[in-house]
């Protein structure tokens, strides 16, 4: 349960840093959540009722984009068709790296954004350095995880939604970087 409150604490801390930045459309929120999305999940499926219950106590924030992705969980299931019906899945282990790319994502965007509010980048030098490394292995990752899907012979379409999620990520966090 501490390894789920730790990860529900970030969401918390993210989701109070976005409305302190005045987002508070869903949509945006998703985008600017999307490296949460695997830890959501993990705290999702492997928590009982009532510690997802104390976690949302606790922590209001994470309660809120539990709630926006719920219903954009909902929203999405309920549809008729979506453009993404038929393709196939992704394997176990493209589903893992998919999942691991968005959390490095996560902590990039967390760790370029506790740096930025630092107010001097110039002090933090080494994490600064270090966060560049990371960044650019998360990069080499992401083009080794795209060049595995069309390896593998994956549908235009979905190397289309991959490029689609993770290039959004990608431009936010080349933009905390700089």
């Amino acid at each position: 349960m501490n390894e789920f409150r730790r990860l529900a604490a970030r969401m918390d801390q993210q989701m109070q840093q976005l409305a302190a930045e005045g987002v508070s459309e869903a949509h945006a929120i998703i985008n600017r959540m999307m490296g949460h999305v695997p830890d959501l999940h993990r705290i999702w499926v492997s928590t009982s009722d009532q510690q997802l219950m104390a976690l949302s106590r606790e922590f209001p924030g994470f309660y809120h984009y539990a709630r926006i992705m719920e219903e954009a969980f909902e929203a999405e299931h309920s549809k008729a068709s979506r453009p993404y019906d038929g393709m196939a899945p992704f394997s176990d282990q493209r589903r893992q790296m998919g999942a691991q790319l968005l959390t490095m994502a996560a902590t990039l965007e967390r760790g370029y954004q506790a740096l930025n509010a630092s107010g001097n980048r110039q002090v933090f030098q080494p994490q600064l350095e270090e966060l560049g490394i990371l960044h650019r292995q998360w990069l080499s990752d992401l083009n080794d995880f795209k060049t595995s899907l069309r390896a593998q012979g994956a549908e235009s379409k979905l190397l289309d939604y991959v490029n689609e999620a993770f290039g959004r990520l990608t431009e936010r966090i080349k933009q905390l970087a700089g």
